[in-house]
This record gives C-alpha cells, sequence and structure tokens, in this order.
C-alpha cells in the first residue's frame, strides 16, 4: 500500500524526467483541469443517489487516478509489437492500494499548512488498472487476449469494498474485446465446442464491454487468481475469508 500525498505527488512529477521542459508550465493547470473534470462527472453520475459521496473522497480519488493515468501514458505500448517504456528513477511508483495521509505527513512537510480533520475520513482506494495488473487484458466472454483494447476508466466512479477496520473503494477500468463486438449478433458457440480456444464464448456472459471491478468480469476466473483489489471485499477481509 502507498501513502497519496497530492501536493507532494504533483511536485515530484513536474520535476521529473517524464515532464518535458516545454510540459512544464501547463502540467499543473492541465492536471487541476482533468482532476475538477472528472469529480464533475462522478457528481452527475450519482445525482440520483440519496446519500452523496463527499467531496473531499471524490477530490482525492480523482488526483489518484490522475496520476496512474499518467503513469500508464508514459510507459503503455503505443502499438501491439512495441514494448514498453520505462519510468525514470525520480518518478514516485505507488499503488495499486492507495492510502490517505495521516496527520503526521501534514504535521512534518513545510507548507503544509493547517491540519485538515477531513483526512481522517478518507477511504482507501484500490486500483484495478493494466498499469498494474497487465494480465487483465483477456475477455471473460470468449477467452482473448489478441483482440482487445482498453477503453479508459470506468464513468460512474469507484465502488465500495468492505473490509474489517473500515470501508475501501475501488475502481476499475473498461476492457473492450472487439472480437465480441463483431460476433455479438450471432449465435455464440459454447465452451464445449471443439474450436479453437480463442473462438470459444461463455454463453452465460454477454456484451463485449467489461469493468474491472465488475463481478461479469470475474465470473470465469478461479478465486485464488483474483487480485484482491479487484473484489467486493477488502484485502483484510479477503485474507480473512
Amino acid at each position: 500500500m502507498s501513502v497519496f500525498e497530492q501536493k507532494t505527488i504533483l511536485t515530484l512529477l513536474k520535476n521529473s524526467t517524464a515532464v518535458s521542459p516545454l510540459e512544464k508550465n501547463t502540467f499543473e493547470k492541465n492536471w487541476r483541469v482533468s482532476v475538477e473534470k472528472r469529480v464533475s462527472t462522478w457528481n452527475e453520475a450519482h445525482s440520483h443517489m440519496n446519500n452523496s459521496r463527499p467531496q473531499f473522497q471524490l477530490q482525492w480519488e480523482s488526483e489518484i487516478v490522475e496520476y496512474v493515468q499518467f503513469l500508464w501514458e508514459k510507459t503503455r505500448r503505443r502499438s501491439k509489437k512495441g514494448e514498453t517504456n520505462k519510468l525514470g528513477v525520480n518518478v514516485p511508483l505507488l499503488g495499486p492500494r492507495f492510502i490517505p495521509p495521516s496527520y503526521l505527513h501534514i504535521e512534518k512537510r513545510s507548507g503544509g499548512g493547517a491540519v485538515d480533520p477531513t483526512i481522517q475520513y478518507l477511504k482507501p482506494l484500490n486500483i484495478v488498472h493494466p498499469f498494474y495488473y497487465p494480465q487483465l487484458a483477456r475477455c471473460p466472454r470468449c477467452g482473448s487476449d489478441k483482440d482487445t483494447t482498453w477503453e479508459g476508466w470506468t464513468s460512474k466512479g469507484p465502488r465500495e469494498l468492505h473490509g474489517i477496520l473500515c470501508e475501501e473503494m475501488a475502481l476499475g477500468a473498461q476492457l473492450r474485446c472487439n472480437h465480441c463486438k463483431e460476433t455479438s449478433k450471432s449465435k455464440p458457440k459454447t465452451r464445449n465446442s471443439t474450436t479453437h480456444r480463442s473462438d470459444l464464448v461463455d454463453s452465460s456472459i454477454e456484451g463485449y464491454c467489461f469493468t474491472t471491478t465488475s463481478a461479469m468480469y470475474w465470473k470465469s476466473w478461479e478465486h485464488w487468481k483474483i487480485p484482491r483489489e479487484s473484489c467486493a471485499l477488502a484485502e483484510d477481509l479477503c485474507q480473512l475469508i
């Protein structure tokens, strides 16, 4: 697990080799705009709920998403045959489980300002993203990992996780299977078929776009292969069970 301090991470990234000199002047501004836009999108997605989520929680989570998205963009393959890029030694590598800073972190930081009591109410965030779990690029319906693409984050924001000591949150990415998209209107083959594995379809799973924190995505996985951060339980409760 990693303590995520928004201001510290933003400063480190801005001064790292991952950000070019031409980007440094607008980096922080673009970061802030993207974070606020994401918070606004999550608020709209939960506007119908009676118990809306605290803004300080959404803000902190959005900062984490922006950080992970930054790492992903700097390292991901640009083509199927391309190689992943490497991060410099001055780029902080945190996650996939993020915990809020404590009073100690704020007290010991210069320019940290007054201690904000809301940090005590922040819930840890677990990120289920291909940056941390590249093996997730496999369609749960047909089993293919050759014709899948990542389509960004789930637009509804993080979901709740149940834990022993505290409740946590989890946020996943969306995986699109282009093979299932093309064959979605045709009659699916069953797993008892003798065709090639990439053509086998689990008829109990519908669709071609899946979120890595949804029950549908993990339906065909054995429980011991599932990353703890992706299920409906926090790591402490998952280990206990």
